[in-house]
Order: C-alpha cells, then structure tokens, then sequence
C-alpha cells in the first residue's frame, strides 16, 4: 500500500494505515493504493485497486449491502431501509476503533446507483464527520479497476480533525474488503493485482 500526503493528514494516516495493513495483509490480493489531501478542513481520499474480476461480480459486491457484515471488519449489521429505482437507503450498524477502544457507531448510506459502473453515496454517522463518496468500476486487461474517492466533511475544527483520520481508516479498509470479496466470489486464482 501506498500513502501520498502531507503534513499531520500523511503522518495520522501512514499510522492508522501501518496497523490496517498488517491486519489485512493476506485477506487482499489486490494492492490498494491510496493518497490522502486536505482542502481546507475537508480531506479527500483517493483510492485505487485492480482485481482479479470481471465487472459483473465486481457490481454485484459492490451493491450486496445487506451482506456487507460477512466481508467487511467492523460491520456488525447491514441492512436495506429503502430501495426507490436507483436509490437506495442502507444502514449499518458498525464499531470503529480508536487506539485500543471500540465504539459502536449506526451509520446511515444514501446511495445512488449507476449500473454497472458508478456508485455514489453520502454516509452519515454522527457524532463522525459526514463522508460523500463514489465508487467507479472500469474493465481493464487484467480484470477490474475499483476507483473511489471520498471526501470527509469537516465538523467543527478540533472535533473533526480528531474524528476524520476514523473516517479515512474505514474507508480504505472498506475498499481492502471489497476488493478481497470480489477477488473471493470471481473463483479468480490471486495475482498480485
């Protein structure tokens, strides 16, 4: 995995990183690659992951919202509260880790689906910072180019400068999962990415 960034967001988050990728070391063939920018008190998240897929599966993964506590860590519980055509309205009850402590936290996705390449969605989890993100699926050569880019909302400063780096952590862990999950049910042999 490779962190881009500057200042207190690349060092919080090289740190938060170092762990998760110890954790999730052999879960993942695919290489995350993700860099971490700050524009004013928001942060940006940009991440990126080929998997050994085909698109098909890639989307159904991605969209498998009520079984997302199989494959994603900290997810204890996943459900569908809405589904209008292209919109969708997901809960999910999680628990974040902050240093040694776990908190449960109930998190709530406004999602809009673009199939079979685009998801966008908002996520609120007070008292965590909003997150606004999209998920963009491209085909390649070598299988499935996963793009996300989420923006971390800033709260009120001190807060949302203490809360975000939680945040930023799910996130990329959450791409990890996903990207192992597409990789597991592709009945694809792993590569390197």
């Amino acid at each position: 995995m490779r962190i881009h960034g500057n200042g207190l967001v690349r060092v919080a988050a090289r740190l938060a990183l170092v762990v998760l990728a110890i954790v999730s070391v052999d879960a993942c063939a695919a290489v995350v690659d993700a860099r971490l920018t700050r524009i004013g008190d928001d942060v940006v998240i940009e991440a990126s992951a080929t998997v050994n897929a085909d698109g098909a599966t890639a989307w159904r993964v991605l969209t498998d919202y009520a079984r997302y506590r199989n494959f994603i860590p900290g997810v204890r519980a996943s459900r569908v509260l809405a589904r209008h055509g292209s919109s969708v309205v997901v809960e999910q009850s999680d628990e974040v880790a902050v240093w040694r402590a776990r908190f449960p936290v109930r998190v709530t996705y406004e999602i809009a689906e673009f199939p079979p390449r685009e998801l966008r969605s908002f996520a609120k989890a007070p008292p965590l910072p909003s997150l606004s993100s999209t998920f963009e699926l491209t085909n390649t050569d070598t299988g499935v180019r996963i793009d996300y880019v989420g923006r971390v909302e800033s709260t009120f400063a001190p807060l949302g400068r203490l809360l975000q780096p939680i945040v930023e952590q799910t996130a990329i862990r959450d791409l990890e999962a996903l990207a192992a999950e597409i990789e597991r049910r592709s009945g694809a042999p792993r590569g390197n990415g």
